[in-house]
């Protein structure tokens, strides 16, 4: 029954929210540099240019992926909305994991395609068009999943979690970056990822909050307002107003200690 569910377990996904709205946005922002400079500016030495994220994802966030995921040569790594790859594949790199990206924008999975010959030798990525709650993957295929600053965008955030519990392999980690807390509005308002987790079968491990996420988000989030008029003119009204729009209504909220990264496990297996 939705109403025996944590707080948090549903979002209503806004209509216009779909594949084929990003890969409209990922078309735009091909063209340009603008959002990764921006993101650069406000990330300042934190920010990892190669993995050329648009935000959120730092040194310290990739560093501890690394530490908890716990996976090497011979092991598979899954990046749930991968986006243009950079994360997973400087993973897949760092620690000679094979990779698995998915997406659900084709334009997105393109690019993490065409990205991967810089990161990784043929054959050790390889990135498919899939949803959140509906990866396609098969059973236990995963030595470990990460999913960076998107978990929050599932309409059924516990389906989500139940399918990285049927992707894992028993014993497998799950590694997640996201917002909690009671004060985080729209698609943040998760006070407490435990009780979700539990509910899709999986354990929580370690969870800490990410250094400067507020701090960082903040300066990101003045940068858009204060370029606004070049983001309209390189990415076009759409995006632009959406961005506005989440600027203003998330950046004044935001507080410290509000964006988390989580280390969960499905319990089995051999390692502990």
């Amino acid at each position: 029954m939705d109403g025996e569910l944590p707080a948090g377990a549903r979002w209503d996904r806004p209509a216009g929210m779909t594949g084929a709205a990003y890969d409209a946005g990922y078309v735009a922002t091909a063209s340009t540099s603008l959002l990764r400079d921006l993101a650069a500016q406000a990330y300042g030495e934190d920010y990892p240019r190669e993995v050329e994220p648009f935000g959120m994802t730092t040194w310290w966030v990739l560093g501890q992926v690394v530490a908890h995921a716990r996976v090497g040569p011979g092991h598979r790594l899954v990046d749930l909305a991968c986006g243009r790859g950079g994360p997973g594949l400087w993973l897949a790199r760092a620690t000679g994991a094979s990779l698995v990206g998915v997406d659900w924008s084709s334009v997105a999975v393109e690019a993490s395609r065409e990205r991967a010959a810089s990161f990784v030798p043929e054959g050790r990525a390889r990135f498919v068009v899939g949803d959140l709650a509906e990866t396609g993957l098969p059973d236990g295929s995963a030595d470990a999943v990460v999913c960076l600053d998107a978990i929050f965008f599932a309409p059924d955030r516990v389906a989500t979690l139940r399918e990285v519990r049927r992707v894992l392999r028993p014993g497998g980690r799950f590694v997640f970056t996201a917002s909690e807390g009671v004060t985080a509005p729209g698609r943040h308002a998760v006070p407490d990822w435990e009780p979700l987790l539990s509910a899709a079968g999986l354990t929580l491990e370690w969870r800490a909050p990410v250094p400067g996420f507020a701090e960082h988000l903040r300066r990101m989030y003045a940068l858009w307002l204060e370029h606004l008029d070049r983001i309209v003119a390189e990415l076009g009204p759409g995006p632009a107003r959406s961005m506005e729009q989440e600027a203003r209504s998330l950046g004044p909220t935001l507080q410290p200690g509000q964006g988390v990264l989580v280390v969960a496990r499905r319990p089995g297996g051999t390692d502990s």
